[in-house]
């Protein structure tokens, strides 16, 4: 027994010896591992490319889907973040359900409803089929509006902590521990893929492939440009929130030089009738009593 348990310990602190010097050593394993990942870029729809380290898990149920709708959803689900509730199996799961509640309904309305009901029941077969799709797409969209509004004011942070004497990655890093939401949990994702190893270009280059947001991705391009030429990360850092600031102050002017124009629909289907109602509904009155 006392030999079986040296063999044991032996073992152990072998495996272990082993894998901290994977981990710990520049070329280790795990290093050329993560920029294989990195460097291996896949196509995407719309002519984009997808980087396999932001490649989602694949079941069984993925293997039975059309690769161009797959990475349509895979695109999407990455931009909104890898909900929990929604992996990638699910939503291809959830798309024939979608349909065959689209076909039961319009069963029903061709056997019991009226010509309009049987027209309902026709655009909820391929409504029920890309529901899926339509919820994850929303999810991204506002999830990257978020990232958007958010960025402005984590640059400043990051601004101010390295003025006060912090390194850039540690800026970094503080201001994605200080802040929650989605432009957090990126910036930390950011931060993780440094850790283990992934060179700072490729870290940068997957943040900006996991994002639609040209603010940000014009941010990863300057810092990966600032490390290639020898500019200090503090000076680019600096004068992209500068730029970020201006940028969301010119989006909220143009944003309200749009309301008048929005509100153009609501006035003329809901008040103007109503007004001439009450202003020429008492003349046309009077004048059909006099004749």
């Amino acid at each position: 027994m006392i030999l079986i348990a040296a063999v044991l310990l032996l073992g152990s602190l072998s495996a272990l010896a082993v894998g901290l010097g994977v981990v710990a050593t520049a070329d280790g394993a795990v290093q050329r591992r993560a920029r294989e990942l990195a460097v291996r870029d896949e196509p995407s729809p719309g002519g984009k490319r997808v980087m396999a380290v932001n490649r989602l898990p694949r079941g069984w149920l993925a293997s039975l889907t059309p690769p161009t709708l797959l990475d349509k959803v895979e695109r999407n689900l990455v931009l909104a973040g890898r909900p929990d509730s929604w992996s990638l199996d699910k939503v291809v799961l959830y798309k024939p359900i979608g349909l065959a509640f689209g076909v039961f309904f319009l069963l029903t309305m061709l056997s019991n409803g009226g010509l309009a009901l049987v027209l309902v029941g026709v655009v909820m077969v391929p409504l029920g089929y890309f529901v899926p799709d339509l919820l994850v797409h929303n999810m991204a969209t506002k999830r990257q509006l978020l990232i958007q509004k958010e960025l402005p004011d984590l640059l400043d942070q990051i601004v101010i902590s390295i003025e006060a004497g912090v390194g850039f990655e540690q800026a970094l890093a503080r201001a994605a521990e200080r802040n929650t939401g989605p432009l957090a949990d990126e910036i930390l994702r950011l931060t993780q893929d440094m850790t283990v190893g992934l060179a700072r270009r490729e870290a940068y280059n997957a943040l900006a492939d996991r994002t639609t947001v040209d603010d940000l991705r014009n941010f990863c391009r300057a810092v990966v440009q600032a490390e290639e030429y020898g500019i200090s990360i503090a000076s680019v850092v600096r004068s992209q929130a500068v730029e970020l600031r201006h940028a969301r102050k010119m989006r909220a002017e143009a944003a309200a030089q749009k309301v008048p124009v929005k509100i153009l629909i609501p006035l003329m289907l809901c008040v103007l009738p109503v007004l001439f109602i009450i202003v020429l509904g008492p003349a046309i009155v009077s004048a059909y009593a006099r004749s």
